[in-house]
């Protein structure tokens, strides 16, 4: 690769770390996001032996829909958790669950790890060493059967259809 390729490498990172810088900053103009997306480079640079794998998005209706139904999770997962928590009695039921993965690199299953932690009442605990699985925590369910299959469909299968992993 090229030097000036090495630069350019990853332009969605760069994008958002100017987008970062932008709101770290409370100005959204462009030269603000002109240093960003700069600064962005050269973090992308320096960091550049670190980065293994390219992330292509290949299905953008996927991704978006992918990040609507996390932010719709992520506000009932709240309210869920709020109820709990503000109720008089303490009525959890919680519950390991084994997630079996179709995904198969370290950048998809991280992605789908943060994804059900962030969700509030969820925790990803740990990942088989072949990969093959997932194990979550949940806060509270009675029916783990349908955590898994509700996980499944609407983080793990966009996931897998919106992105696609390739080595660098």
């Amino acid at each position: 690769m090229s030097r000036l390729a090495a630069w350019f490498r990853h332009p969605i990172y760069c994008g958002l770390l100017a987008l970062t810088w932008m709101i770290l900053h409370e100005r959204f103009t462009v030269g603000d996001f002109v240093i960003g997306y700069g600064i962005g480079l050269v973090i992308l640079y320096v960091h550049r032996d670190l980065w293994e794998t390219r992330v292509r998005v290949v299905h953008v209706g996927a991704a978006l829909r992918l990040a609507a139904v996390f932010v719709w999770e992520v506000v009932k997962a709240n309210l869920h958790v709020a109820r709990i928590v503000l109720s008089p009695r303490l009525d959890v039921r919680p519950a390991f669950i084994v997630l079996p993965l179709r995904l198969t690199d370290d950048i998809t299953i991280t992605a789908l790890a943060n994804m059900i932690t962030l969700t509030p009442g969820t925790v990803s605990v740990d990942v088989a060493e072949d990969r093959s699985a997932l194990y979550v925590h949940c806060l509270s369910t009675d029916d783990v059967e349908a955590v898994r299959h509700q996980i499944l469909r609407d983080f793990e299968r966009p996931l897998a259809e919106s992105v696609e992993c390739s080595p660098l």
